[in-house]
């Protein structure tokens, strides 16, 4: 299972060094016990190693709509079809799919959802799992939930699947007070984080991340 995310405390959300800017990352998640971060930038994603600063850069043939760390360190990326990676190696890519998100990671697969509208109804959630081999089963579309405007705020996943969301923010994290980031995301032990500011992701480290 995935370690529990660190609760920092206030001097833990104190800015410790200024942030790091993640160039043309659309996508980000932290790995759910290393010192890593991986973001995806177009056909493209990165890795980059929190304790040495070393990144390493790997590349597809379509665009990355999202990505997601599995509670055993596989790197799950989903655009046109969904693949699963691991240190570096692909281990299997679906048939062609249509996705946008990356809903939630479990140790048997990933489900993931594309969207879209149907004879003017919609944003409509089109839900998919995943096996392990890259095998899909697709759902029925569903609409959003009540108070749902869109896929990027889209909380769900597939029915009778546990999931981990790919990016979590614990309770009761706090920003820094001189930082106008929006958090998205929250290494495991709590040292690292990334904020949205602007259209642009930032990782900033905590000063209990030193």
């Amino acid at each position: 299972m995935r370690p529990a995310l660190a609760s920092p405390t206030a001097s833990a959300t104190a800015e410790a060094a200024p942030p790091r800017l993640l160039a043309g990352a659309g996508a980000v998640a932290f790995h759910p016990s290393r010192a890593l971060l991986a973001w995806s930038d177009g056909k493209r994603w990165h890795v980059l190693d929190l304790h040495t600063d070393r990144v390493v850069d790997f590349a597809t043939d379509s665009e990355i709509a999202d990505l997601a760390y599995a509670p055993d360190g596989d790197l799950w990326l989903v655009g046109d079809h969904a693949e699963r990676w691991r240190d570096g190696r692909l281990g299997c890519r679906s048939e062609a799919a249509d996705l946008s998100r990356a809903l939630g990671t479990a140790g048997d697969g990933l489900a993931a959802a594309g969207y879209g509208h149907s004879d003017g109804v919609g944003p409509l959630r089109h839900p998919v799992w995943i096996d392990l081999h890259c095998g899909l089963t697709r759902y029925p579309a569903e609409p959003l939930p009540a108070g749902v405007a869109d896929a990027a705020s889209d909380p769900g996943g597939v029915a009778g699947k546990r999931t981990q969301p790919p990016r979590a923010v614990p309770a009761g994290f706090v920003a820094p007070a001189d930082s106008s980031a929006k958090p998205v995301a929250v290494s495991h032990d709590g040292h690292w984080w990334v904020g949205e500011d602007a259209g642009r992701l930032l990782l900033y480290r905590t000063a209990n991340g030193r």
